[in-house]
């Protein structure tokens, strides 16, 4: 491996330090890593959801694309590994070099190993190494051995962001959209109505599946490959090597400068100079030799004799020299060595184990009485057959809004019947039976069939459609009045109810 090019500041850094180094190189190097992924693993995923639509298996898509999700992540790896030395490849060079890794460790991931938590972990080892079973083996030990629960909480915090991502795209649309201005292909995919268009609705959830795993895989992919980079830099020492790597480097442009001048000034020596003197040695022979002790010898003065006294006074002082005596008391039978402290028998020991035991098992009781409840009440909210059993006043507001339902013609007085029914303290079941009246007179002015599914967004809809101003106004204010009945459980006042009343679509043939 080629330290000396790579772009990223290796050092031993912390398990969280390592994942926000991640995040940091896939936002470095985003572009390349999404065009690749996308060129890569767009078609899979169409032809995923083909598979699910042909088969009439809605859930099969996101299935197919959640299982496949091994073999994407080779893409972004290849795109990193190659990003932190100084050269992110195009989308074309990722495609082509997926041919140069092998395919045992993804065909392992797609299959037997598909639920492995470490998978981002364990994925730049087997492609990048290239070691064999055994080795490969022997190295996931040592690779994952104080790390293995940080890759863990790695793997279920990006599928947590999946899923907020994931319920997200559609809370969007069912929260912030009112129903009655979605079209009708939303509409009929995720507004309750799914039943009628399976294949559309298994269709749509793969496709928002697959785009939120778009948006997280690679990054969990990216922290992966940096907490695999931190463990080699504190297994290799990786830094330190590059540290010296660097000093070598250093030292080395120094010994080429520094030659470089010695040359240049050999160069530049007065060599005439030097052939006069070697030519006329006769001149100097009185001259006396220089030997290098006499050179660096210092001759002897008055400052050594100072220095010696100083330094004779300074060992004089008792805080530097001298002798000194302390006395001290100290028991006769004194050892250095701690003793031994063993313990004995604690009073009232057995009746603290019998405590101790009764109250783990107190706290598991109270620990198991706690998950049932919330089971219990968990179930309650769901509103399951077994333990969610409807109240007698429910029940009975059910039983009569299924008789008004199952009536097959409305009653000629609709106005008379509905007025006893509220009348006689059947509120809900008056309201109901208006606006199923609502709901046919609409239909019957529009020359349009009465489908029995049709929704309060439906009915405003077809509202809207009618010629008449004041028809129209009164039909959306009776579809308003049982919404508020319906899901908020708030009811016209008497006078507002017979407004309601008097005029079509209560009174067939009178008008708005």
């Amino acid at each position: 491996m080629e330290l000396e090019r790579i772009t990223v500041a290796l050092r031993p850094r912390t398990a969280r330090e390592a994942i926000d180094l991640g995040a940091a190189m896939l936002r470095a190097h985003a572009r390349p890593v999404w065009a690749a992924w996308f060129v890569f693993s767009l078609p899979i995923a169409a032809l995923c959801i083909a598979t699910g639509w042909l088969l009439q298996l809605p859930w099969l898509a996101t299935l197919l694309i959640w299982w496949l999700l091994p073999l994407f992540d080779r893409v972004p790896l290849y795109v990193l590994s190659r990003a932190v030395f100084e050269r992110a490849p195009r989308w074309r060079e990722t495609l082509r070099g997926q041919r140069q890794w092998r395919w045992g460790g993804t065909i392992a991931s797609i299959s037997w190993r598909r639920i492995d938590s470490h998978r981002a972990l364990r994925l730049p080892m087997e492609l990048l190494e290239g070691l064999a079973a055994k080795q490969r083996r022997e190295r996931w030990r040592v690779l994952r051995r104080p790390i293995g629960a940080d890759a863990t909480g790695l793997a279920f915090g990006c599928l947590e962001l999946a899923l907020v991502m994931f319920m997200g795209a559609f809370l969007f649309v069912l929260l912030f959209i009112p129903p009655e201005l979605l079209p009708d292909w939303l509409r009929g995919s995720v507004g309750g109505v799914a039943h009628r268009t399976p294949e559309v609705t298994g269709a749509l959830i793969a496709a928002v599946a697959y785009l939120a795993w778009s948006a997280i895989e690679p990054l969990h992919v990216a922290a992966g490959f940096a907490l695999y980079l931190n463990r080699r830099t504190q297994l290799e020492a990786w830094d330190v090597d590059l540290a010296f790597r660097r000093l070598r480097d250093r030292w080395l442009a120094a010994g080429r400068v520094a030659a470089a001048v010695l040359l240049a000034l050999a160069c530049a020596w007065p060599h005439g100079a030097w052939a006069q003197k070697t030519a006329a040695p006769a001149e100097h022979k009185d001259v006396p030799v220089t030997h290098i002790e006499d050179t660096f010898a210092a001759p002897a003065g008055k400052d050594d004799q100072r220095f010696a006294e100083a330094a004779a006074q300074a060992f004089r002082d008792p805080r530097f020299g001298g002798e000194h005596k302390e006395h001290a008391w100290m028991p006769r039978q004194w050892s250095d060595k701690p003793k031994e402290l063993k313990p004995g028998p604690m009073p009232l020991e057995g009746i603290g184990n019998a405590l101790a035991l009764g109250m783990k098992w107190l706290l598991l009781l109270l620990l198991a009485a706690l998950v049932v409840a919330i089971a219990v009440y968990v179930a309650r909210r769901a509103r399951l057959p077994v333990l969610a059993a409807p109240s007698r006043r429910q029940a009975v507001l059910d039983t009569h809004l299924e008789a008004i339902e199952a009536q097959e013609r409305l009653p000629e007085d609709l106005a008379g019947a509905t007025q006893r029914l509220w009348s006689g303290g059947r509120r809900r079941e008056a309201l109901a039976l208006l606006y199923r009246g609502c709901v046919e007179q609409v239909a019957t002015a529009l020359q349009l069939p009465v489908e029995p599914d049709a929704t309060e967004a439906d009915c405003l809809r077809s509202a809207r459609r009618l010629d008449d101003r004041q028809q129209r106004q009164r039909a959306e204010a009776i579809v308003r009045a049982w919404q508020y009945a319906a899901y908020a459980d708030r009811y016209p006042r008497d006078e507002d109810f017979e407004r309601l009343l008097d005029g079509w679509p209560a009174r067939h043939g009178s008008a708005a």
